[in-house]
């Protein structure tokens, strides 16, 4: 009976991982989705509403899901008291603090800090060509996350279950 138990608990758990493990390939995903949204929701703000920095945060972060609605909050809040010096210092600190709920890899992290170290220092036009430079980059990585996704999401699932299978066998 014991065993049983065992075999039963260990398969669950092999299980478990291989879900879970499988599951960071969709995050990646769709955080890259709600970053795009979030960056031509914030494109349309500043380029076609003239609207400042801080208040089109606040704007939009209300209208994408987490973690990138704390994530934009956190750097509005940075600088609007202004414990920062620009714009790319607050997303840097905010994203040293909430670094564990994300997951994007380093291109990802790459695109958006050229972005944010550009942002708000140039006219209007090198602010559109700044915003579809990240777009592009992001639609890119966006698409390179959902093929990842697609082949090994199955993938570590099934393995999971193999594995725990497989335990399961040798253990009975």
């Amino acid at each position: 009976m014991l065993k049983l138990v065992i075999a039963c608990a260990l398969f669950s758990i092999c299980s478990y991982v291989g879900f879970e493990y499988g599951e960071g390939f969709n995050r990646r995903m769709i955080q890259l989705r709600e970053i795009l949204k979030s960056l031509i929701i914030l494109q349309n703000d500043i380029l076609y509403g003239s609207t400042p920095l801080p208040e089109a945060f606040e704007n939009f972060s209300y209208k994408v899901e987490e973690p990138i609605h704390s994530f934009i909050n956190g750097i509005r809040e940075k600088l609007v008291s202004g414990s920062v010096e620009s714009v790319y210092d607050g997303v840097a600190e905010e994203y040293r603090e909430l670094k564990g709920k994300f997951s994007l890899n380093d291109n990802d992290i790459k695109i958006l800090g050229d972005f944010f170290k550009s942002l708000g220092e140039s006219g209007v036009f090198g602010q559109e060509r700044i915003f579809s430079l990240a777009i592009e980059g992001i639609r890119m990585n966006l698409k390179d996350a959902e093929d990842t996704a697609k082949k090994n999401v199955k993938l570590y699932r099934y393995l999971g279950v193999c594995v725990g299978g497989m335990i399961t066998i040798f253990v009975l």
